[in-house]
């Protein structure tokens, strides 16, 4: 008896199963399922994952044995966001038939701030037919309105580099920043180190400059920035060497080689003119000759004078009336010459009757 009453269990079951496939192949209804939607707050800009199921009520489908696949339709109020085919994923109800549940999930990025209504629509597709809706659901969520861009400075110049370089100016050239940050550039602001410092700007329009009164022969180091109005970007910096002075030429002090007077002595008669032995004895060691003058001439000196003859050069005293005897200052002068300084040399001269 025991093994009949088996057999005849084993026969139920099998038409239990049996009848179980032939009422799944039909199309679904909505009452057969539960329709739910996940969707939380965000803000203007922002992704939003929206993601809706469908699970059958009773333990008849399952993801083998039910062909038409379940999608989902989502509205933000009356605007469709979109359609996705849901996946299926068996979940055991405890009996021995497991609960086919469909998911699908969307991608939602909202344009605008304020209170939404996401709703979704399950639907089930069946071949040669019109879709079936399975169910419904919705959800009321906030969108915030996107917190405004921070300010942002530029970011730093590119390529800079020295073009030219004096012994006190220095050339700069750059390129303008990849990034003009938050505003538009205004203007690059250079600042140097060294021996002496300082900056100097020039407009955004503007990608070089000289920076000039630096010390020769002397390590700098330049910094440029672009600023905006946000503020100063970081720096980008270069280090040059300004030239070294040029060696300036030795100055030699000019000498003199004469004069001398013809019979010697250093007076002169009144009246009279008296010559020096030779014009070359005037020349200086710098090849140039030099200029006969007199001064600090005593009262009693009417005048003094000069005279070129040739290769010869004179002077003539003459005292004033009733006067007999006096002095002057004769100076021997030379103006500076390149490599050389200026000569001035000074001797007393005595005048007599």
């Amino acid at each position: 008896m025991r093994s009949k009453t088996k057999a005849v269990s084993a026969a139920l079951i099998g038409l239990a199963l049996v009848g179980s496939q032939i009422a799944v192949a039909g199309s679904a209804s909505a009452n057969e399922g539960t329709t739910t939607i996940s969707a939380g707050n965000g803000q203007v800009g922002s992704n939003q994952v929206l993601t809706a199921t469908f699970a059958f009520n009773d333990a008849g489908p399952t993801c083998d044995d039910q062909p038409p696949a379940v999608n989902f339709d989502f509205k933000s109020g009356d605007s469709s966001l979109g359609s996705v085919n849901g996946t299926c994923t068996p979940v055991s109800n405890g009996s021995f038939t497991p609960v086919a549940t469909w998911t699908g999930t969307l991608n939602w990025t909202p344009t605008k701030a304020g209170s939404v209504t996401i709703t979704t629509h399950a639907n089930e597709q069946l071949l040669g037919g019109s879709p079936t809706q399975l169910g419904k659901a919705s959800k009321k969520i906030q969108i915030a309105q996107a917190p405004a861009p921070k300010p942002t400075t530029p970011s730093q110049v590119r390529n800079l580099k020295v073009t030219g370089v004096s012994t006190n100016t220095v050339s700069l050239n750059w390129d303008a920043p990849s990034s003009s940050g938050s505003a538009p550039i205004a203007g690059y602001v250079i600042n140097w180190t060294g021996p002496t410092s300082g900056q100097v700007s020039v407009a955004g329009n503007t990608t070089n400059a000289n920076i000039g009164t630096l010390s020769a022969g002397s390590t700098y180091t330049f910094s440029v920035l672009a600023t905006n109005a946000s503020g100063w970007g970081a720096a980008t910096s270069v280090s040059q060497n300004t030239a070294n002075a040029p060696t300036p030429a030795p100055v030699q002090q000019q000498v003199l080689v004469g004069p001398t007077w013809e019979g010697g002595g250093t007076k002169v008669k009144s009246g009279k003119w008296k010559t020096f032995n030779d014009t070359a004895n005037l020349d200086t060691n710098a090849g140039h000759e030099a200029r006969l003058s007199a001064v600090n001439k005593s009262a009693s000196v009417k005048s003094v004078s000069f005279r070129y003859q040739g290769d010869i050069v004179q002077v003539r005293a003459v005292l004033k009336k009733g006067k007999k005897s006096g002095s002057f200052t004769l100076v021997e002068s030379a103006p500076a010459f390149p490599g050389f300084t200026a000569m001035r040399e000074t001797r007393n001269i005595r005048v007599v009757k």
